[in-house]
């Protein structure tokens, strides 16, 4: 069965079209009938009773036509047997009703007494007519049939490409947890032996981020907040590790503490400022976090120590998995750089569009 015929707002636009349609054509009929030619007028019941027999005759008829095209998926078969068999359906259509229409005008004139020549020239302009209509029904037919399925086709085709982009944004966080928590316990590594007792804080730390990511991995945002939170879990660890080469300053904007950001975001530029940028430095460096707003758009930015070179230009793979989840969920609309800042420093900064962060309930 075809789809679009089996939608229930399809089958009220099809009832609301056919009624319609027939009525209006009982009333033109009528009103025709009536007021013009009133020398050969018929008896007003006659004017009246046989346009509405006519109207219903083609509400039926062209019915049972649809319900036949439906059983047999006509429409789906293309080509040159469609073409003949919507000509002969037109065709017989038009003959049934034709004869419909001249029976009971025949019964009509008898009943009230009206004189009605039925000539060869009478029948064949009436077949005429219910031609013209027939194809004009079928005519309209088709074309709802056709931008019905075209909606619909767009509707699948917009599910698909959502369903596509959730699943690659749960692979994307799937791949970033295991990031994160390979350079966690990396650092947690190296302190069990050099200082255990640090290494016993380091894991409750690391357990209150692990804590963190599986909650937030169920969702596409989270509070500004909790992600700075985060943060500072994470850095309090990389301190422990660093000890003085690591220096954090904050600059954070009191009313962009409620706004919705992806969850993992600002962690990640904080990981490639690391990894990048202090770690290489044997005298350390420093990180400065901002996160500031205006009436169109959040600003996240980590400016630290070091350069930006050839291999280093794109960042690494949290850098790169941040691109593409912006992507998806913002399109072209927000907005992530890595450039040298002067003064040998790198800044790090996402744009994000304000119309879509709201504040968490």
């Amino acid at each position: 069965m075809e789809p679009v015929l089996q939608d229930r707002p399809t089958r009220g636009l099809y009832w609301l079209c056919q009624l319609s349609g027939w009525s209006a054509l009982a009333l033109y009929q009528i009103s025709t009938s009536l007021f013009e030619n009133p020398s050969h007028l018929p008896p007003p019941a006659v004017a009246v009773i046989e346009p509405l027999l006519s109207a219903l005759y083609g509400l039926i008829v062209t019915h049972l036509l649809y319900r036949h095209m439906r059983r047999n998926t006509w429409l789906r078969k293309l080509g040159s047997k469609l073409a003949v068999r919507l000509t002969a359906a037109i065709l017989l259509s038009a003959a049934t009703l034709d004869a419909l229409d001249m029976s009971s005008m025949y019964l009509l004139n008898r009943w009230f007494a009206f004189h009605l020549p039925f000539t060869r020239r009478i029948i064949l302009l009436s077949l005429g007519s219910w031609i013209v209509i027939t194809v004009a029904w079928m005519a309209l037919y088709l074309a709802i049939h056709e931008l019905q399925r075209r909606r619909i086709q767009e509707v699948r085709g917009l599910r698909l490409e959502v369903i596509a982009q959730e699943a690659q944004l749960r692979g994307l966080r799937a791949q970033l947890n295991p990031h994160f928590f390979f350079n966690c316990l990396n650092s947690l590594r190296e302190m069990i032996h050099e200082n255990p007792q640090r290494a016993d804080q380091m894991i409750t730390q690391l357990s209150d981020l692990m804590r963190y990511a599986m909650q937030s991995n169920q969702a596409d945002f989270v509070a500004l907040a909790s992600e700075l939170q985060s943060v500072r879990d994470y850095l309090a660890l990389e301190t422990i590790r660093f000890e003085e080469r690591l220096r954090v300053t904050w600059d954070i904007a009191a009313k962009s503490l409620q706004l919705r950001v992806p969850p993992m975001l600002l962690q990640t530029l904080v990981e490639n400022a690391l990894k990048h940028g202090i770690a290489p430095r044997p005298q350390g460096g420093e990180i400065n976090i901002m996160a500031r707003c205006d009436h169109s758009e959040v600003q996240l930015e980590v400016l630290s120590s070091g350069t930006i070179h050839g291999s280093h230009s794109n960042g690494g793979l949290g850098l790169r998995n941040a691109k593409e989840r912006l992507h998806l969920l913002y399109g072209q609309r927000a907005e992530i750089t890595l450039e040298n800042a002067g003064d040998d420093h790198v800044r790090a900064m996402i744009k994000l569009p304000l119309t879509q962060l709201e504040a968490m309930p």
